[in-house]
Formats: C-alpha cells, structure tokens, sequence
C-alpha cells in the first residue's frame, strides 16, 4: 500500500507541476498576444469548408456565421455528404454570390473535406462542422496570425454554444480548461492537435501534405500528426488562436458524450500509431520537446486514465484510515486553482458566462470528474476495439442539434 502511495503521489505531483508551468506559459501567451500588431498588408482569400451530413438543422446558422464576417475575401463551400434530409433544400435558400454547395455520395467526414478542398484557390483554408459558427471577427483575426509566415495551421477558441443543464456546462468549463493549456503549449511551440471546428491552414500546406486522409475516426488530429511529420515545428508552427472564437453544440446526453469521447480516444491512438516516427524523433525538423516530452507525456496520459479509479482508492482509503480530509481538499484545491486561473484569464468570455464558470470553480473536482468517467470508458472501449482488430475509419458521428444561436 506505501509503494502505491508513493507512485500515485508522484504521479499527481508531476501532474499537478506540469500544468502549473503550462498556466504560466498560457500568461506569457497572453501577453505576446496583447502586443501583437495587425498586418493590414496580408489579405489572402480565405476558404471556408463545411462538410455535411443530415444538418438541415444548423448548416444555414454555419454558413451565415461565415458570410457575416467583417473579412471581405471569404467565400464557403458546402459538401453535401449524401444527406437523407432536407440539408440541400435549406442551403438553397441561401442566394449569396459566395456559397457554393457541392454535393456527393456518402463517403465519411474527411472525403467530404477532400471534395471541398479541390474547390478552394490560393489562401487560407478553414473547417467549420456545419453545426457550429463562427463569430463575425473570428476569420480576420484568424487571418492576422497567418502574417507571421511560419504558421502553417491554427487551432480555433471553441466554444460550447448555450448550454443546457449540468452536463452542458461541465463541458464549457471542461472546453475552457483546455484550451487555456493549449495557449501554453502554443508558447513552447508543441501544439499538435488543429481541432476540426474552425481549424485553418495554408492551401499549400494541405495540397503539400496529400489532403485529409480517411483511414482514423479523427481526421484533424491525424492531419496535424502529418504535417508535423512532414515538415516539423524547427522552421514552422501549427498554433492556438484564442481570440479567434467558435460556438459549436455540446452533447446533450452522458450516451452521446460517451460515444463521442470514444471516437475522440480511439482515433487519437490512431493517429499516434499512424505517426509513431514523430515519438523520440532525432530528426532535426522536430523539437525535443515535443518529440521526447510532449507527446510521450500525452500517450501515457492515456494509458493512465485507467489508473484514476486506482488513484481514486488510494485517497479515499488514506482518508478513511487516518480522518484526514487533506488528500480531497487537495484534489478539489487543484481543480479549483485551475479552473479559476482559466476562467480570470480568458478574455474572450462574455460576463454572464464568466460569473457562472466562476461560480462553479469551487466544484471543479466533482464536476470534472464526469469527464474522467467518461474517458475511462472510453479508452477501456478503444482497448477492446483494438483487441479485437477493428480499425474504423472517418465517419459522421453526430449529437441531437437545436439549431440556437448566439449573438456576435
């Protein structure tokens, strides 16, 4: 029992240390992005593409979001993926000069990418999920940290769009969370993940780099591994663009989230199997901190999710024994600390979010712990996906829609 104390206390301990430098970075992020300069000579044409499958729902609120933007140079190319609904007919009622809706058979979310890719001129590329929206300044704000010549993909602030009960809101903090250390491995030039909701990219770089592939469940994630792999983060960078906001919906039901936690776990070993030449690189193209920490650190972090009910016994079993509440208060001290480090620090929250993200600080442990519930089931499910030698691919994974929207 003293040997695993002591190897789930070192664990918490490198843990716990590991973000508090990553907080601190993410400070230093804000800062570089307070004294950035607009570069009002860099104008490229922006492409905006928005697969989609059954979303008769919210694919108009995506393209609109789009089409509203303060950016002039912007035009949306909508792949219909085969869609059984009325998803067609909607987007026919939209008579902008700079829509174009493309559609074909269904083939999976990154075929229908492919197809819009081949639709798009020289620029910048940008994916948005056709249940998700952009805020009027997001493209050009996205446009401005493509001045600096070596970034070749950024990553948008997503959001969750008006969430509705507990569950809702656990993933808005959940989101807030996240996104806050991506600014920090953003600093230290680790980033490897563009998330499919507004992500961007050079055209160059995604005709360079053979387009999306379709053989992981998570496209995005596999496409970053690519470039990176192709031509390193020495010379280049794929970053975290925080001002640049997203609303997307969350999952309604603990059913839905747990299959898409899956797809997001199963599909992220997929991706570092893919680009396992990316782990322990000696190339010169790829940093050691990425190579040698960031990346073997997030793997582990994986396996050890399966640890947390172990990690969870050990506490409760040294408080029973001793009536010490000191590990608990510990663990809710950290989540507390986190959570209120990233709520106080984000910029782009609006007021009334703030003052209720804030209100649930103190309860971050329990309500955090929901997820950790959820990804244990899903990286148990990815295991046994494995043995069993199933290998799925790029597929449309959707949640219930409800088509609200936010102003702005």
């Amino acid at each position: 029992m003293n040997l695993l104390s002591v190897l789930m206390v070192t664990l918490a301990i490198i843990g716990v240390s590991r973000i508090c430098v990553v907080l601190v970075a993410a400070d230093l992020y804000d800062l570089s992005l307070s004294k950035a300069e607009p570069a009002p000579g860099y104008r490229p044409s922006v492409w905006v593409v928005i697969p989609a499958y059954n979303e008769e729902l919210c694919v108009v609120r995506a393209v609109r979001s789009v089409l509203n933007s303060s950016y002039d140079d912007v035009r949306v190319i909508v792949v219909d993926d085969g869609s059984s609904d009325r998803t067609l007919a909607v987007l026919g009622e939209v008579t902008d000069p700079r829509l174009t809706v493309v559609s074909q058979p269904n083939a999976g979310k990154a075929a229908a990418i492919n197809t819009g890719v081949a639709h798009v001129g020289d620029g910048l590329l940008m994916v948005l999920d056709a249940d998700s929206m952009v805020t009027r300044y997001a493209v050009e704000r996205m446009v401005a940290h493509f001045a600096d010549p070596r970034v070749l993909a950024a990553a948008a602030n997503v959001k969750i769009l008006a969430p509705r009960g507990v569950l809702g809101w656990v993933q808005r903090l959940e989101y807030a969370v996240v996104h806050r250390l991506k600014q920090g491995y953003t600093v230290f030039n680790c980033e490897y993940v563009i998330g499919g909701v507004g992500s961007a990219f050079r055209t160059e770089i995604v005709r360079r780099c053979g387009l999306f592939d379709t053989d992981t469940m998570t496209e995005d994630i596999d496409f970053s591994m690519k470039i990176l792999e192709r031509v390193g983060n020495i010379q280049w960078r794929i970053v975290f663009a925080a001002d640049v906001v997203a609303w997307t919906e969350g999952v309604p039901s603990f059913r839905g989230l747990m299959r898409q936690r899956f797809r997001w776990k199963f599909g992220r070993l997929q991706a570092f199997a893919k680009h396992r030449s990316l782990f322990f690189s000696r190339r010169p193209q790829h940093s050691r901190l990425l190579s040698w920490l960031h990346l073997p650190y997030t793997a582990a972090g994986e396996v050890l999710v399966l640890l947390e009910p172990l990690f969870l016994y050990v506490v409760i079993s040294a408080t029973a024994r001793t009536g010490w509440f000191v590990g608990v208060g510990l663990l809710c001290a950290v989540y507390t600390g986190v959570a209120l480090f990233t709520v106080l620090g984000d910029r782009t929250e609006a007021l009334g979010d703030k003052a209720i993200l804030l209100a649930l600080a103190p309860f971050a442990y329990p309500l955090l712990m929901v997820i950790v519930v959820v990804d244990f089931s899903a990286v148990l499910r990815s295991v046994a996906t494995f043995l069993r030698q199933h290998r799925p691919a790029s597929r449309w994974e959707h949640v219930e829609r409800t088509g609200v929207t936010v102003p702005g």
